[in-house]
């Protein structure tokens, strides 16, 4: 008896290991983040925005998470911090950014046309990452 039973156990236990690693998102192959972006903004390539010289709230949706900031970097007066956590915010000299579940909203201080701001945030979902990248300049220039 205690033979079959230790054989059942060993078996049981094989079946719970082979059966316990997910199959839909291997380490390293999750979906990539996807964004519908604000109107108002002028997408220069993937992930890289103009913002206009008046500034303006601007709020990104993720369809596929609910990212949280991971890093972010303002030039001028440099602002750098990394890893917020959900539902966090911060305030930079030009712009401000809130995460909020699938919400990302981005605040842009007006600025002259001498003026030049770069912003970077990094969001994350875990082990998925997306970049997005600001401008606020006059091109001209």
């Amino acid at each position: 008896m205690k033979k079959i039973t230790k054989t059942l156990l060993m078996v049981l236990l094989v079946l719970v290991t082979a059966t316990s690693c997910g199959k839909d998102e291997p380490d390293g192959k999750w979906a990539k983040m996807k964004w519908k972006a604000p109107d108002g903004l002028v997408k220069l390539q993937e992930g890289v925005y103009q913002v206009p010289l008046s500034g303006g709230s601007f709020t990104f949706i993720c369809e596929n998470y609910e990212p949280w900031i991971s890093s972010i970097i303002e030039t001028g007066p440099d602002v750098s911090q990394e890893y917020l956590g959900p539902n966090s915010s911060i305030e930079g000299e030009w712009c401000s950014v809130k995460c909020e579940k699938k919400y990302v909203t981005i605040i842009f201080s007006p600025a002259t046309e001498e003026e030049s701001h770069e912003f970077e945030a990094v969001l994350t979902a875990g082990d998925v990452f997306y970049k997005l990248y600001f401008v606020q300049k006059n091109l001209l220039y």
